[in-house]
């Protein structure tokens, strides 16, 4: 693993001392200079309409104690100030990291002359940091980035950082099956957004929505096979809580309603219901499978008409007992009406029952949908509901036949 080679894009370094002859940043830039990382610099922290701008940026770089530029001036004219960063400064960072955050997942190196402890401490009481987790940011004194260091302090850092690093790696091969992809779409004509446009237009569906979908699938296509550092990944000396397991692996499956375009239509998409029966509230959800083709093709999309799976949450003190859920070797043992997933809507585990299917107008339903189930799950299930709708029915083989006497079975505890 190179650390030029995961650095790719540019830099943005903050410090209210770039430009004076013997300040400690020059260091820093010349180190930056020094690998042919292209960069940026501020002297003081930009505002919201710049930050907009840094999606694409391979990292940051900001002095924890900036001085306003009048600030500056008056320690020339001798006036003396705080030793550390004032209230105010420590604010104005901490709200721009939380800006950064939601612009774009880059790593942030913070330096500083201060305590580094006291830094980590403001940002943890900010939710910026984690005590004994992998973070984004990484805290050093800028005595600990001189003369060479900074690069060597970040590989370190990115060696106990999987999350920054998978970032790194994925963004080298994204950038090359971008490129590929839309040098070699455009050597075929430089009007292909055009010839797909009125390609979907035709077939009335969402264009907005397939053009992107076509994008996706080249991109996906395009991009080299990943060659992670297992080293990297799995040298994290971290026990994870059963809860923050169920967070991951729902993420992995599930989008919230929150991340979907309000009006778009999606097979997987899931409706949930509360209904007040025998002074109890029953919780419902319904798993929309009906193929995606189906769902675009309507003058008003309130018409659309949706196959929904009723679903019902799983009591987990049912798993692997007798007549419950079976669990084995990380799959639930299903039978053939029905389908389980686990890790939905906030870790529960659904129950969608094949022999309960709904049909309800999109109308009627939208501003119930909670999220949408991801392929392959969603997949999966289709193709299973597909099976048990084509299934044949046999005649039933009496219990007596492979169990015995009828004496026999009544003695006997069968499992359903």
């Amino acid at each position: 693993m190179g650390i030029e080679e995961l650095f790719t894009g540019i830099a943005v370094v903050i410090d209210d001392e770039i430009g004076k002859k013997d300040a400690n940043i020059n260091d820093l830039i010349h180190q930056i200079e020094d690998l042919n990382i292209p960069y940026i610099t501020y002297k003081e922290l930009p505002d919201t309409n710049c930050i907009r701008h840094f999606s694409d940026i391979s990292f940051l770089l900001l002095d924890w104690r900036l001085l306003l530029e009048n600030i500056s001036e008056s320690i020339l004219e001798g006036v003396s100030i705080p030793a550390t960063a004032s209230r105010a400064d420590i604010n104005a960072n901490v709200e721009f990291l939380k800006n950064i955050k939601t612009t774009c997942f880059a790593p942030v190196f913070i330096f500083t002359d201060e305590d580094k402890n006291a830094v980590i401490t403001t940002l943890k009481e900010n939710g910026l940091f984690q005590e004994g987790k992998p973070n984004f940011i990484l805290v050093r004194n800028k005595s600990e980035l001189k003369n060479g260091k900074l690069f060597s302090e970040i590989e370190a850092w990115l060696k106990t950082t999987p999350s920054i690093y998978v970032l790194k790696e994925w963004e080298k091969e994204y950038g090359k099956a971008k490129n590929r992809l839309f040098t070699v779409f455009y050597e075929l004509s430089s009007s292909w957004p055009k010839i797909l446009w009125d390609a979907f237009k035709a077939d009335g569906v969402n264009v907005s929505k397939e053009l992107g979908e076509v994008i996706t699938r080249n991109l996906y296509t395009r991009m080299a096979p990943f060659s992670f550092n297992s080293d990297i990944i799995n040298d994290i000396n971290v026990i994870f809580s059963k809860d923050e397991v169920r967070r991951v692996l729902e993420g992995e499956r599930f989008i919230t309603s929150d991340q979907l375009h309000k009006d778009d239509i999606v097979t997987g998409d899931i409706f949930k219901e509360e209904r007040r029966e025998n002074n109890e509230t029953r919780v419902f959800y319904y798993l929309n499978i009906r193929a995606q083709c189906d769902l675009v093709r309507a003058s008003d999309p309130g018409d659309v008409k949706l196959y929904c799976l009723k679903g019902r949450i799983v009591s987990e003190s049912s798993i692997n007992i007798e007549n419950g859920y079976m669990f084995a070797e990380g799959q639930f043992l299903e039978k053939i009406n029905h389908a389980v997933v686990s890790c939905i809507d906030n870790g529960k585990i659904i129950e969608f029952l094949f022999r309960d299917l709904n049909i309800m107008k999109w109308r009627t339903v939208k501003d119930k949908r909670i999220g949408c189930l991801l392929p392959p799950y969603i997949n999966r299930i289709q193709q299973r509901y597909a099976l048990y709708q084509q299934r044949q029915g046999l005649p039933r083989t009496p219990d007596v036949a492979i169990l015995g006497t009828v004496e026999a079975v009544d003695s006997q505890d069968v499992q359903a």
